[in-house]
């Protein structure tokens, strides 16, 4: 099974190709989709579709999984995501890929064991995992958090559905 999950954001959308091998977990490939501040909010969403249309094309994922939209204090960060969101649905929706949400605490519980674990302790064990290719240089460290968020989503999906091998994890 092959699962694709993605951590949506307008500025800068994760994401992370997870296959499930039987004997394991393999990173199949992580990344950034990053917009430019300067364009008008529909280029970025609409860039952000047609890159995600290419991931659901060239990896033909089984699964599309992504992060339950959270309550925020700030309402205009909770509608980027939601706009974002939706480019992406719209992609698995013209790709017929089927689409999974999980919401933030499960997340976080499947990747470390507590469902109140702070972004930096997900980041930590998704580092661990993926090892020196966090700073190969194909991929800004900058933003990892994006690309890590949405491997631990894919991570979650496996280890859910009980075909994933927690702490069997190969990084190809």
């Amino acid at each position: 099974m092959l699962i694709l999950g993605i951590d949506p954001g307008t500025a800068t959308t994760g994401y992370g190709v997870v296959r499930l091998n039987g004997k394991g977990n393999e990173v199949v490939t992580w990344g950034l989709i990053e917009t430019s501040k300067t364009l008008l909010k529909e280029k970025r969403l609409d860039f952000i579709f047609e890159e995600t249309l290419n991931l659901l094309k060239i990896h033909k994922p089984d699964v599309f999984v992504f992060e339950k939209v959270f309550f925020s204090n700030n309402a205009k960060t909770v509608i980027a995501v939601g706009q974002a969101q939706g480019a992406i649905l719209l992609a698995a929706s013209k790709t017929h890929t089927h689409v999974e949400e999980y919401a933030p605490g499960t997340i976080k519980k499947m990747i470390t064991g507590n469902g109140r674990a702070n972004k930096k302790e997900v980041q930590e064990h998704i580092r661990k995992i993926l090892g020196s290719r966090v700073k190969s240089a194909k991929h800004k460290k900058t933003h990892f958090d994006n690309a890590a968020d949405a491997l631990a989503i894919a991570l979650t999906h496996a280890f859910k559905i009980g075909e994933g091998k927690k702490g069997v994890i190969k990084v190809v």
